[in-house]
């Protein structure tokens, strides 16, 4: 155990001391005045303090350094990476509102039945490949990233998946060891259209030596569809089948509606952690609770508070 502020220890051993002496010496002046008014067989015999009222300030005291020991605590490593087309065709409305407004309304009832343990991160892409989020389980926090996209741009597909991978598979020496390649797969929300950047196709190699199965999810009518964007009338196309063979190429699916082939893939894997655990609140709410407890026993026992 380590204390993050030692003087804050001695400041509370210095007080502890000094209410002590003080409680002794008065215990000590009003025990001689009874004695002196009261008869030897009336005087109060003085009563040692219980064991609560003995151990309450001792953890108050160590509350008072703010101390830390590492705690063990079981991590979920399984991760899911989120990558969402931002590019100028996903303002198209041959999805209601928008192809945008949609895949984040899917993407929103794919976290709705996600084993909250699993971490999930945000990539965008369109003009340029974002991390927007890296993965934790802090939905709000997702939530809100997801909320902020907006269209426009080109779509650089090939960067988005490549930013995904780095994210869930970063470089380093221990990426070869098995605790460095946990459940994790890419929920891929586009219209399937690349048009900068390097070839989807090419990437959904590395995604696969990876161990990382790419879900599609497609945005927009197969055919294309001429929506109005912005001033003007454009035809906005999209590419199932460059979904399918990326799904195919990595192992993973094209889902509809229904998430649960993702679900059954990510399967939970827990490994146990070490982490510096802050003491000082726990040890402040065992201090009190003595306190109540012995004020109960004296109440229980004496019928009077200490």
């Amino acid at each position: 155990m380590a204390f993050k502020s030692p003087e804050g220890l001695l400041l509370g051993l210095f007080l502890l001391g000094a209410g002590g002496l003080l409680l002794f010496w008065g215990e000590r002046a009003g025990g001689k005045r009874l004695r002196r008014v009261l008869d030897p067989g009336f005087a109060p015999r003085p009563r040692p303090l219980g064991w609560p009222f003995l151990l309450a300030p001792l953890f108050l005291l160590l509350a008072a350094g703010r101390p830390e020991a590492p705690l063990p605590w079981r991590q979920n490593l399984t991760q899911v990476v989120l990558v969402v087309d931002t590019s100028h065709s996903m303002a198209a409305d041959d999805e209601r509102p928008s192809r945008l407004e949609r895949a984040k309304a899917l993407a929103k009832a794919f976290l709705r039945d996600l084993d909250p343990s699993v971490g999930v991160g945000l990539v965008s892409f369109g003009p340029q490949a974002v991390l927007v989020l890296s993965p934790s389980t802090d939905r709000r926090a997702l939530l809100e990233a997801l909320e902020a996209l907006r269209p426009g741009g080109v779509s650089p597909l090939g960067q988005g998946l490549l930013q995904a991978k780095r994210t869930l598979r970063p470089e380093g020496p221990e990426r070869d060891l098995p605790e460095a390649k946990p459940p994790a797969a890419l929920l891929l929300l586009s219209d399937g259209a690349a048009n900068a950047g390097q070839d989807p196709l090419e990437v959904a190699a590395e995604l696969a030596g990876s161990g990382l199965p790419v879900f599609v999810r497609l945005l927009g009518d197969p055919r294309g569809t001429v929506s109005r964007i912005g001033e003007g009338l454009f035809f906005v196309p999209a590419d199932p089948l460059r979904l399918l063979r990326l799904a195919q190429a990595t192992g993973g699916e094209v889902l509809g509606e229904d998430f649960r082939p993702l679900y059954r893939m990510l399967r939970l894997h827990y490994v146990w952690r070490s982490q510096e655990q802050d003491l000082s609140q726990a040890l402040v709410v065992a201090g009190f609770l003595l306190l109540a407890f012995g004020a109960y026993r004296n109440l229980a026992q004496e019928g009077r508070w200490p």
